[in-house]
């Protein structure tokens, strides 16, 4: 199925597709497969393998993230553990699949390496390590860049990645990809909710300059294309790079 139609300028000839389909694409079969969603957030992804018949645990250190997880209905039995990626409380060799989704750049870069040897640990011979990562271009990169610039951090964890399977880590490189997926926005106040619910710490960003943040958003949305609801679509490229544990 693909996505919502942009123009070829905003695609550049990458795939349009929904992050759900490329995620259930890319780890199936789900059936009866031990997942461990790292960096899990509000358990939108915890919920749409337990969904398609994984066994997840999600794994966040954010209390405001853990607490939206918790309390949305659940789904399949899926669990929720406070927990940094750089100390997994799971123990060796029992998931099939360690999966970061848009979560790996969020680990402060002195641990990203050990979040990596962690996720190596905890998966089976023959399972995989798999993150999905936004790369640091497109609209939507863009529209977020003034509130928090990630493209030194999305590029090392980029990099880290590929050094895990470079020879350090029981890690090899299975596969690598890229899609667009359509990121829709309209109302300034839902942007910055999301913003800082993902990373608290952008609070202070909005705080300290309230009116420009406001009229950035209006400007970069102000010629983009709009779907039947008046929402504006941004593109977001995305990678997925799958490791396979040896």
């Amino acid at each position: 199925m693909t996505g919502p139609s942009l123009p070829e300028t905003m695609t550049h000839g990458l795939p349009v597709r929904g992050s759900r389909s490329m995620l259930l694409e890319t780890l199936a079969p789900l059936a009866g497969l031990q997942v461990a969603d790292i960096g899990c957030g509000d358990g939108t992804w915890t919920r749409l393998l337990s969904e398609a018949g994984a066994r997840v645990v999600g794994l966040d250190p954010n209390d405001r993230q853990l607490e939206a997880a918790r309390c949305a209905p659940p789904v399949a039995g899926e669990t929720y553990v406070k927990a940094g990626a750089e100390a997994l409380p799971l123990a060796d060799a029992s998931q099939d699949v360690a999966l970061f989704f848009n979560a790996l750049h969020h680990v402060p870069a002195d641990l990203m390496a050990a979040a990596l040897a962690e996720a190596a640990r905890v998966t089976r011979a023959g399972g995989m390590v798999v993150a999905f990562e936004p790369v640091a271009r497109g609209t939507n990169f863009a529209l977020n860049q003034p509130v928090d610039d990630e493209t030194e951090i999305r590029t090392l964890a980029h990099r880290r990645l590929h050094e895990a399977a470079d020879g350090h880590l029981p890690l090899a490189l299975d596969r690598e990809f890229e899609y667009v997926t359509v990121s829709k926005k309209r109302d300034y106040a839902a942007w910055k909710e999301g913003q800082v619910r993902i990373s608290p710490s952008r609070a202070a960003r909005f705080a300290a300059d309230e009116a420009g943040l406001r009229a950035h958003f209006d400007r970069m949305l102000a010629d983009l294309p709009r779907d039947d609801g008046g929402n504006a679509l941004l593109d977001q490229p995305m990678r997925a790079t799958v490791l396979r544990r040896t």
